[in-house]
This record gives structure tokens, sequence and C-alpha cells, in this order.
């Protein structure tokens, strides 16, 4: 996905909450609030699965963080998360393995966050948070996509067999759910503008016939 169409996403989100929120489909609003929050807690908890990972996750300002020119100079950085994980895999060996392996499962994880994210597709009450939910998955998926190869060198570097082939196939794996799940924003985004233009019902034509006739 585009880095402009994410921008567009979360601009909108911030445009919609000055408004007071997005208009709601009057199909959707049998639904009770109950339901609604549930699905959403759902998607939110599968983002914080996604965000629990093996590795120590390098602080990052947040997009509003960044628009307002907040965030401090003691955040972990990409480096330091790598050499605090690669010390956590044990004696030389054995590391590349349990590497693998846990790249797998966090995509795994990722790949059930996905899953619940186009469940959402159909879920009523949309807003512009389940699509911000989407965004912060993507970006961190890409940091987890960047430790997971640092790592590999890092290992390679010291010593450690690693199968560079396997490890291009995760990448590979990587990008294909990143991919997927900017196309899972997009179509949520789509969704949402779908119900709000649906929420505001147009004339009968017969009205505006007979309004001409007179």
């Amino acid at each position: 996905m585009k880095l402009g169409r994410r921008q567009g996403c979360a601009v909108t989100a911030l445009c919609l909450l000055l408004l007071g929120g997005c208009a709601i489909s009057p199909s959707k609003t049998h639904v009770s609030g109950y339901s609604v929050a549930a699905e959403r807690d759902l998607l939110a908890d599968a983002l914080d699965n996604l965000e629990r990972a093996p590795w120590p996750t390098p602080d990052g300002a947040s997009f509003f963080t960044r628009m307002t020119g907040g965030g401090g100079d003691d955040r972990l950085t990409r480096s330091e998360a790598v050499e605090i994980y690669v010390a956590s895999l044990g004696a030389k060996g054995a590391r590349y393995s349990k590497l693998v392996n846990d790249a797998n499962r966090n995509l795994d994880t990722a790949n059930r966050f996905q899953t619940i994210a186009l469940n959402a597709i159909d879920a009523p009450r949309l807003s512009m948070n389940d699509v911000g939910l989407v965004e912060d998955a993507i970006q961190t998926l890409r940091i987890h996509r960047q430790i997971v190869s640092d790592a590999a060198e890092e290992l390679k570097h010291d010593g450690e067999t690693i199968d560079q082939d396997r490890i291009e196939a995760i990448r590979a794996a990587y990008a294909n759910t990143i991919k997927a799940l900017g196309d899972t924003a997009d179509m949520l985004a789509d969704q949402i503008e779908n119900d709000r233009s649906s929420s505001f019902a147009k004339p009968d034509r017969r009205y505006r016939n007979n309004a001409s006739d007179l």
C-alpha cells in the first residue's frame, strides 16, 4: 500500500474525530453497542498479540506524535533491539533454528490478524480507528521483518550457519503479508466511505419531477 494512502487514512481519521465521528448507515444501527465493541476489541487484541514478538520492538512515534513533533530521545533503537534479541537466542549452534521458529510463529500471528481484519470489513459501524489498527500492524510487521533480517546477519557474522534462501523466503512472506494487510486497509477505508455515503438518503426522483412540474 502506498504511503500516500496511509497518510490519507490517518488524516481522515483526525478529520472525522473533529467532526464528531463517522456517519452510521441506517441499516446497521440496530446492532448493539456491545457487539460492536466486542468486534473492535477482537481486532485490537489481535494487534496486541502481533506486537508481543520474541524480540523487543523498537519504540517509534505514532503518526500523531510525528505530526506534533513529540517523542523522546531515549527510545529503543532497532540495532539495540537486534542486539538484545540475538543475546537471548542462547548457545551457538541452535540460534538460527530458534530465529526461524520465532519468525514463523510471528508470521502465523500476522496471518491470524489478517483473517480478523478481513472479517471486520463486513462488521457494522466501522470507523477509521479500525483502519488505524491495520496500519499499526503493517508498521509493526515492517519492523519485525527488519529485525529478523538483521538478526540473521548478526548470526552469520558471528559464525553461525545460515540458510540464506530460507531467510529470503521469510522476508518474502513478511512482504506478502504486509501487502495483503495494505489491501485490507484500503477495503476497510472504502467500506467506511460507502457506509457514510449511504447514510445520506437522496431525494426520490419522483419528488424532484413533481417539483419541476409546478
